[in-house]
């Protein structure tokens, strides 16, 4: 029961975080959105795209296009998150 909510817990504050803009790397679930102008894909692994854009709106615009969840992936971090 504890890892359910946990689980959604950390989907949440990782969604909310996509908002104000300052993270330009994301992973969105492969083939929810058809992808903006302003959006690259820089990879797709498994059940999720690797996405970036400079633009501080992207997040809105997936939203706007079809994208059920937006999280984020930083490029370089100790999670590495574009090898998972």
């Amino acid at each position: 029961m504890i890892l359910p909510v946990a689980l959604l817990a950390w989907i949440t504050i990782a969604a909310g975080a996509m908002l104000p803009g300052s993270i330009n790397t994301a992973f969105i679930p492969a083939g929810s959105a058809q992808l903006p102008e302003n959006v690259a894909l820089i990879e797709a692994k498994g059940l999720f795209w690797i996405i970036y854009s400079d633009d501080p709106d992207y997040v809105r615009d997936l939203y706007k296009a079809g994208a059920k969840l937006v999280l984020p992936a930083p490029k370089k971090t100790c999670l590495n998150l574009q090898d998972v």
